[in-house]
């Protein structure tokens, strides 16, 4: 039988707790570390209707990469949204824990991930990690072979299963050295500058970000915050269910992009 207290091991093993940003909020965030684990989901971010389907197939424990309780709370009831959610969960008993910015650093983390999925060569942390220098925030790395924008595009939405991806740059631009920083990362887009990217790929930005990044010269490319970082997700509950085959452990299946397209027709 498998805990909730192995399952937090395991998980601050694969993504140390002190790669998180000292802002963030990670770890076990609700629950008992003694319970017993046989059912789990992942999921990007934990909703209502993701909690409601943990409760309704008996899971115990729910590994959100976003975390909850993420502002200080002064109280839980069911006056609100979220309260309401919370309370279900710990009445299910039902476990959280969120590895968010340590899982966007680690090893293994996303954004290396996605790096591996875009089969970069020389890949490193655009910001190292001082005691681990192979773990550390973002990553950058170098195509095999040079590609223009419109070429990236069609491989970075197919890396990503990305449905929609906003760019600023001409389609004909080379693409070589690739600065890659998951969800609402526009900051590192300096970084990418300071290390010599060409192209910078992130989930979100600002307007001004873009138009920074067409004074500076670097391609960005966003692909959206969700599809940054639900494929890692969906493959961490892979990665937990490899680890302990008494778990059944898979990605959410009612999770998805909140944001929907809309084209104006001619």
């Amino acid at each position: 039988m498998t805990t909730v207290s192995e399952l937090c091991d395991f998980l601050d093993d694969f993504a140390p707790s002190n790669l998180a940003e000292s802002w963030d909020n990670t770890g076990l965030l609700v629950g008992r570390q003694s319970n017993i684990v046989s059912r789990a989901i992942t999921c990007l971010t934990l909703t209502p209707d993701v909690a409601e389907e943990a409760i309704k197939t008996k899971c115990q424990m729910i590994i959100c990469h976003h975390p909850i309780l993420f502002r200080a709370t002064k109280r839980i009831s069911d006056k609100d949204a979220e309260g309401r959610m919370l309370l279900s969960l710990i009445e299910a008993e039902i476990a959280v824990y969120s590895p968010h910015t340590a899982f966007d650093s680690a090893a293994n983390g996303i954004n290396h991930q996605i790096a591996a999925a875009l089969k970069l060569l020389d890949v490193h942390p655009i910001k190292p990690d001082q005691s681990v220098p192979t773990t550390g925030a973002g990553r950058h790395g170098k195509l095999p072979d040079a590609l223009p924008v419109a070429e990236f595009l069609s491989l970075i939405s197919n890396s990503l299963n990305a449905d929609r991806l906003e760019f600023c740059c001409p389609l004909n631009n080379p693409v070589k050295h690739i600065a890659i920083a998951c969800g609402a990362a526009e900051s590192f887009m300096q970084d990418a500058i300071r290390l010599g990217c060409d192209t910078f790929v992130t989930g979100e930005a600002r307007f001004h970000s873009a138009l920074a990044a067409r004074t500076e010269g670097i391609n960005l490319v966003l692909t959206g915050h969700y599809h940054s970082e639900r494929p890692a997700v969906e493959n961490l509950a892979l990665t937990i269910a490899d680890a302990f085959p008494g778990v059944i452990m898979r990605p959410s299946q009612v999770e998805t992009n909140p944001l929907n397209l809309w084209t104006r027709q001619p």
